[in-house]
């Protein structure tokens, strides 16, 4: 058995975007006088659902609506819009993933209007068969579109290989049937990667070296990379 698709999250892992997330979100929580913090600490802190990260920072629900923190959020992060760009080695592997002939697909917990014009402005919309994203702008779990797309391609979902850069991408995958890689150099530290058990690689350019490697090591039983 061989990877048929390729199933990407987007920010962080083909999107070079934590440090404008990071900003984004330490803005907010200045502004409610609840400190601000480094991209280390945000990286040791993210979780989704993110509204469980906007409640441990102290941010109080019955004076203002999370869907109003939501907006706020997604206000700060386009403001940094000049601070975003793919990672430098996402291109090269996407052209490899498409010569080998995978077909390649995107679940996201980002908008889908928001998602359509990143992929859009960087013009690397023909790589993908399906985009899903969320019809809000809330954070919340992606699990369901997960699932979803397993539904729409047809395909067993251990044929699928999903490559995110978080712990929910690890949870979203296991859910949805799938395999699962992740990459250390988007918006979850390395530690907390790799206490998933999941394979984990400092960059895609380290995962497209490894990829043969990788499949061996799924189909021949294990779920680790030495």
């Amino acid at each position: 058995m061989n990877f048929k698709h390729i199933v990407w999250d987007w920010n962080g892992t083909l999107l070079n975007d934590a440090e404008a997330s990071c900003k984004a979100a330490s803005d907010l929580f200045e502004k409610r006088n609840l400190g601000s913090f480094s991209l280390d600490v945000y990286r040791d802190k993210i979780v989704y659902p993110v509204i469980n990260v906007y409640i441990e920072a102290g941010l109080d629900f019955s004076k203002e609506t999370y869907q109003d923190v939501c907006d706020e959020y997604m206000a700060n992060y386009l403001n940094n819009s000049h601070m975003i760009s793919l990672h430098e080695d996402a291109v090269t592997v996407l052209e490899l993933f498409k010569n080998k002939g995978l077909k390649q697909h995107i679940v996201s917990a980002s908008d889908i209007g928001v998602l359509i014009k990143q992929i859009e402005s960087y013009g690397i919309m023909p790589y993908f068969v399906n985009i899903l994203g969320q019809d809000n702008n809330r954070g919340d779990s992606k699990t369901r579109l997960a699932e979803k797309l397993v539904k729409m391609v047809e395909c067993h979902p251990h044929e699928m290989l999903f490559i995110g850069d978080t712990i929910h991408d690890y949870e979203v995958a296991k859910e949805a049937g799938m395999r699962c890689c992740l990459v250390s150099n988007g918006h979850c530290s390395e530690k907390r990667l790799k206490a998933t058990g999941a394979p984990v690689f400092r960059n895609l350019a380290e995962l497209a070296e490894n990829f043969v490697h990788l499949q061996k090591c799924f189909y021949g039983g294990k779920n680790e990379v030495h």
